[in-house]
């Protein structure tokens, strides 16, 4: 690709080459996104349960830029300082994953996470659920329109990387799409994704499900091992202390084939989120539930997982969930889009940032 000599586009440069993307308003397109830049972050968020959250992710980045933090444009350095910690090639230990040879979320999970917030937030100013005027006409553009909006960056090997994936981005989203409705569909592309690991986390549930109700009501009234109840509640717990089996047992029932039961319960996975771009789904009503967990998702873990599971068919349905191919598919489509989002909402920010 001869990418790397071309000269650098003016703003002017920039105003033409919208104008061919068959936007209405070329000058305008440009100004709001200067404008989207210079925000106060408080109406990105417009409600504190997104702030929180966002600060459980990103905190210490947020902390570290004082007061710069406060416009958009300053809040998107947050991000630069997460992916220069966690991203490839970081040296913190604590953000290694212990299966470096499966694919992982990009820039780890709890960044990934924050980019997903980031995407949802933006989104319900597009679809109109929030207030902030200058936030909602930003996203009303159409994708091609707001890409030639963008400030290019200033390196010639950047600008080429920059192009590289705007080309890929165009081959899955049509540039006369309208922003809000391409942005809809990159986080459909991710909760597409997040739920073959959801499905995952679902079947270990029932899993966990069955082992804590083996151990309230007597390993033996079903014919199970009690040490290997024991050894499998235990080898799940090291899994993760966030898999809380409790929750899938109901105090006073009692089953008269408990595995079958549970068995059962885990074919019916519900598969559905909420979709974040459809209509009637009011402002923040999708968050928490399709973040990513801190788990280790390597299919040599969870088999071994299965191998100790308390009922052979549950074992078998957790084994048949870990498909490599599947799994790898699936991270696949989470890393795109969340580098998509990346793409569009905080690197043309950040370049916006150093150039002023």
């Amino acid at each position: 690709m001869k990418k790397e000599g071309r000269p650098r586009l003016t703003l002017e440069e920039r105003l033409k080459r919208a104008a061919r993307s068959q936007a209405s308003s070329p000058e305008a397109a440009a100004k709001l996104v200067e404008r989207l830049s210079q925000t106060h972050i408080a109406y990105v968020f417009h409600e504190s349960a997104d702030f929180n959250l966002m600060y459980e992710l990103m905190g210490q980045f947020m902390n570290a830029l004082d007061d710069d933090v406060l416009h958009y444009g300053g809040f998107c350095r947050s991000f630069e300082l997460a992916v220069a910690t966690y991203g490839p090639g970081s040296t913190d230990p604590s953000r290694r994953l212990p299966s470096p040879a499966f694919p992982a979320p990009v820039w780890g999970v709890e960044v990934n996470n924050a980019v997903v917030l980031l995407g949802l937030m933006l989104l319900d100013h597009a679809k109109g659920r929030r207030r902030d005027r200058d936030v909602y006409h930003c996203t009303r553009m159409t994708l091609g329109q707001y890409l030639d909006a963008l400030p290019e960056p200033e390196a010639p090997w950047k600008r080429w990387s920059v192009e590289k994936w705007r080309d890929g981005l165009l081959t899955r989203h049509d540039p006369s799409q309208p922003l809000a409705e391409a942005l809809a569909d990159i986080l459909r592309s991710y909760i597409d994704g997040w739920q073959e690991f959801d499905h995952v986390d679902y079947v270990l549930r029932c899993m966990g499900g069955l082992a804590c109700y083996l151990e309230q009501e007597g390993p033996e009234k079903a014919q199970v091992d009690p040490a290997q109840v024991r050894q499998f509640r235990e080898a799940l717990c090291q899994y993760s202390s966030e898999l809380e089996g409790w929750k899938l047992v109901e105090v006073d029932k009692r089953y008269p084939d408990p595995c079958g039961y549970y068995f059962t319960l885990a074919n019916e996975y519900p598969g559905s989120a909420p979709d974040p771009g459809g209509g009637g789904v009011p402002a923040g009503a999708v968050r928490l539930q399709i973040f990513l967990h801190q788990w280790d998702y390597n299919p040599r873990t969870l088999r071994a997982l299965a191998e100790q599971s308390p009922s052979p068919d549950l074992g078998a349905l957790l084994e048949k969930s870990v498909s490599e191919e599947r799994l790898s598919a699936a991270m696949g489509k989470i890393n795109t889009a969340v580098t998509d989002l990346y793409s569009l909402w905080v690197e043309p920010y950040l370049r916006m940032e150093y150039s002023r």
